[in-house]
C-alpha cells in the first residue's frame, strides 16, 4: 500500500538534470571505491567475504549479492556489500556497519525475514516491517540502501524501495520544498516519498529507481564532492562559499543518519537551521521555506 501522488510538481533542477544525463548518453552511476583494509580490520570475521569483492561496487553488483538475501547467510552478504556501496571510502563505514551487526542480537535473521518481505509483499511492505521492529544503529539512510538491493533483486519493477538519505532529502527541500523526517523509521513519510517519485517517473518516463539516481547523482555533484560527483552534473559555481558550506553540511547529515534516533532528532533542527542560513550567507534569498513532512 501507497499513498496517494503528491500534487507537487516537477522541479526544474530535477528536469534539467534528466535533460543533461540524457544529453551525455545516460552514464550509468559510477561504482563506489572502498577500503577494503579498513573493513577487514573492523570485521575480521569476513574477511574471505569481503576479501573476494571487487575493488570497486556499482549498483549492479549490490543488486547481485542481494538476490540471496532471504536467508540469513545471504542478507548478511548483502548487507555488507548495501553498506559497502553506499559508505563508499568514508573512514568510519567499516565500523559503523560493524555496530549494527554487533548490538543486534541476530540481525542478519531480520535482515532475511525483511528480505522475505520485500520479495513477497515490496518495497513499502518492507519498510514497514522494519520500521514496526528496527534494528539498532540502521536508520532509514542506510536502511533503505538494504531495501533498494533486496527489492531489485527479489521485488516486482513495480514494488521497488527508492533510497532516502541525507543527500536526498535536502535536495528535495530546497528544490520541492518538501522536507521529510527521516531521523525515524515513519511508513506515512516514505509511502508519500514513493508516490512522489513515482508521479515524476510516470511524467518523466523513467523508473522510481532512475528518478532516485538523477536526484542524488546531481545534488552530490552540485556540491563538488570528490568521491561521487560526476562531470554532467556538476555545477559551474565549483569551489563558492555556498557549495563548500552545504558540502560541509552534508557530511555532517550523514554522520546523524547513523546516529541514535533521540540524538538525530535532537541534531535536526539546528542541521535544518543551517540549511537555511547558508544560501542567505552568500545569495539572496529565491526560494520559499521547506514544508516538514
Amino acid at each position: 500500500m501507497t499513498a496517494e501522488p503528491c500534487e507537487t510538481p516537477i522541479p526544474s533542477a530535477l528536469t534539467h538534470a534528466v535533460r543533461r544525463w540524457r544529453d551525455h548518453g545516460e552514464p550509468s552511476q559510477p561504482a563506489s571505491r572502498w577500503s577494503r583494509g579498513s573493513w577487514l580490520k573492523r570485521l575480521p570475521e569476513h574477511h574471505s567475504f569481503l576479501d573476494a569483492l571487487p575493488e570497486h561496487i556499482d549498483r549492479a553488483e549490490a543488486t547481485r549479492y542481494a538476490e540471496r538475501a532471504t536467508t540469513p547467510e545471504g542478507a548478511e552478504g548483502a548487507f555488507l556489500v548495501a553498506m559497502i556501496w553506499g559508505y563508499g571510502s568514508v573512514g568510519y563505514g567499516a565500523w559503523r556497519t560493524a555496530r549494527v551487526l554487533a548490538e543486534n542480537p541476530h540481525a542478519v535473521d531480520r535482515l532475511a525475514e525483511v528480505a522475505l518481505v520485500a520479495r513477497d509483499r515490496g518495497g513499502v511492505a518492507a519498510f514497514h516491517d522494519l520500521a514496526a521492529r528496527p534494528l539498532r544503529y540502521l536508520g532509514v539512510a542506510f536502511g533503505t540502501k538494504y531495501l533498494r538491493f533486496v527489492t531489485t533483486a527479489l521485488a516486482p519493477a513495480d514494488a521497488g524501495a527508492p533510497i532516502l538519505d541525507a543527500v536526498v532529502r535536502r535536495w528535495l527541500a530546497t528544490h520541492a520544498g518538501l522536507r521529510l523526517d527521516i531521523d525515524a523509521w515513519r511508513p506515512a513519510v516514505y509511502e508519500k516519498y514513493v508516490a512522489l517519485l513515482g508521479s515524476w517517473s510516470e511524467k518523466l518516463d523513467l523508473t522510481v529507481d532512475t528518478v532516485e539516481q538523477m536526484i542524488f547523482r546531481s545534488a552530490i555533484s552540485q556540491e563538488g564532492s570528490a568521491l561521487w560527483g560526476e562531470q554532467w552534473a556538476s555545477s559551474d559555481e565549483s569551489g563558492s562559499p555556498t557549495q563548500l558550506a552545504e558540502a560541509a553540511l552534508l557530511e555532517l547529515e550523514r554522520l546523524f543518519d547513523t546516529a541514535d534516533t533521540a540524538r538525530a532528532q535532537e541534531a535536526r533542527s539546528h542541521l535544518d537551521e543551517l540549511a537555511r542560513i547558508i544560501p542567505r550567507g552568500w545569495a539572496p534569498e529565491t526560494r520559499q521555506p521547506p514544508r516538514d513532512v
